[in-house]
């Protein structure tokens, strides 16, 4: 009898939590609103490794759902589901990078890559609210996005290896490159990140057109927190094209290039809620 009570004080109070559209404050603020939103984005990397750095910026895109909860007329905890679509370029250019085809063995030196991610991601943010004036609210918004990888690919721009010249006792002396070519788009998962984490930050307005629905519009600056490259080891330089540079004293030594870089974005965020 006592789980039986229990169960039905849970009961009432998530029905009062969530299923009545209780006004929060002196006006029209309800306690719980749903909606969906759309967030193109510019996407950038920050390369933190000697001889690499950002080659382009890309043009991304997320979508989902987006939901809230009201303390009162001017604050509210602000949560949602979003599929993200990320990535940028990196210039290698002064890095001397390389890695192994896996197909055919070919050595290719890495200019730039082209990396496309995609995100299961979570946004938790703290909204702080002015008082509705007129048929317009005006908040800013803090918190943090989970991202959980789903997919990630890289396209190269890369130069294969003709030959290269060694003198008598083996030091490097020169090499010989096949002109530049871009390749296709590769699986990158092992290569990468399996999450991000990001520091959010934005501002916006709601407009109540109707009703208890409005339409939502901000601009926010996402800061990466996570180094998204996996570094290689010895045996993903042989096996599962790793990144690596050539020992200067022995040409034949392969040693795993050790790459660190944070995604950022900012987006222009578009939705409606009820």
């Amino acid at each position: 009898m006592k789980n039986l009570l229990l169960t039905l004080m849970v009961l009432v109070l998530g029905s009062e939590l969530f299923a009545q559209d209780v006004p929060v404050g002196p006006n029209t603020r309800k306690k719980f609103k749903i909606g969906f939103n759309l967030s193109p984005s510019v996407d950038f990397f920050q390369p933190n490794t000697d001889g690499v750095k950002l080659d382009a910026a890309k043009m991304k895109f997320g979508y989902g759902m987006m939901a809230e909860y009201a303390f009162t007329n001017n604050y509210a905890i602000g949560f949602g589901l979003e599929h993200k679509m990320g990535g940028a370029s990196l210039d290698f250019g002064n890095a001397d990078v390389r890695y192994i085809a896996k197909d055919d063995t070919t050595e290719f030196k890495l200019m730039s890559r082209t990396y496309r991610y995609d995100y299961v991601n979570l946004p938790i943010t703290l909204k702080l609210m002015t008082n509705q004036i007129g048929y317009f609210t005006y908040f800013g918004q803090f918190g943090v996005d989970f991202s959980v990888l789903v997919s990630a690919k890289a396209k190269d721009n890369r130069a294969a290896l003709k030959s290269f010249a060694l003198d008598s006792l083996g030091v490097f002396q020169s090499e010989d490159f096949i002109a530049s070519e871009k390749g296709d788009f590769q699986g990158r998962y092992n290569q990468s990140s399996f999450a991000n984490i990001k520091l959010r930050i934005g501002a916006g307005f709601e407009w109540n057109f109707s009703g208890n629905t409005s339409l939502v519009v901000s601009v926010s600056y996402h800061n990466g927190f996570i180094d998204l490259m996996k570094d290689s080891k010895d045996k993903q330089v042989n096996s599962e094209e790793g990144l690596f540079k050539h020992d200067v004293t022995d040409y034949s030594k392969k040693i795993p290039f050790e790459l660190n870089a944070n995604l950022h974005h900012v987006a222009l965020n578009v939705g409606i809620l009820f």
